[in-house]
């Protein structure tokens, strides 16, 4: 239920999830942090809690966009993680984002209008970047396998809320 009720508030709010001690729930940690779009702190020991509150601070106090969107223009593109293009992680200090995904077609010369529309909120107002898609690189196997991980971890965190292994 934690997991629905954060994914459902996308957009209003990023979720960091905070856990101290050797008995620490990790997979409802991490689980929340994904939903939300946040970053998981887990320490195991107490004395070291305080170091990682300040690291948590000086994330979130420096946004660099907020209200980030996403866009494909020219492609065919799905099975994005994360699955919402319209309400992605804020950008903030020191904690890039990124999107993957698959896309049906070619990206390359031939697609001249091809391209990824980024657009957010920066400290000096409305910010956009258009990126123009080129053809993957053929040595650029290790995207497959990134999409995969994150892939899985998506499915493994729905398989947790409805019970069952129909995501397997």
């Amino acid at each position: 239920r934690v997991f629905q009720l954060v994914r459902k508030n996308l957009g209003n709010s990023n979720v960091f999830a905070f856990g101290i001690g050797s008995a620490v729930n990790r997979h409802l940690i991490e689980g929340i942090a994904r939903a939300g779009q946040g970053e998981p702190f887990i320490v195991t020991r107490p004395e070291f809690a305080a170091r990682e509150a300040e690291r948590l601070r000086k994330m979130i106090e420096a946004p660099v966009l907020t209200s980030v969107k996403a866009r494909f223009e020219g492609l065919e593109v799905y099975d994005t993680e994360p699955a919402r293009l319209d309400a992605l992680p804020d950008v903030l200090g020191g904690r890039p984002i990124a999107i993957l995904g698959k896309w049906r077609g070619a990206a390359d010369a031939a697609t001249p209008n091809a391209r990824l529309v980024l657009e957010g909120r920066a400290a000096d107002g409305h910010w956009q970047q258009i990126i123009e898609a080129a053809a993957p690189e053929p040595e650029a196997q290790a995207l497959r396998l990134l999409w995969a991980r994150r892939r899985i971890q998506q499915l493994g965190d729905e398989e947790a809320l409805r019970g069952g292994s129909a995501q397997r």
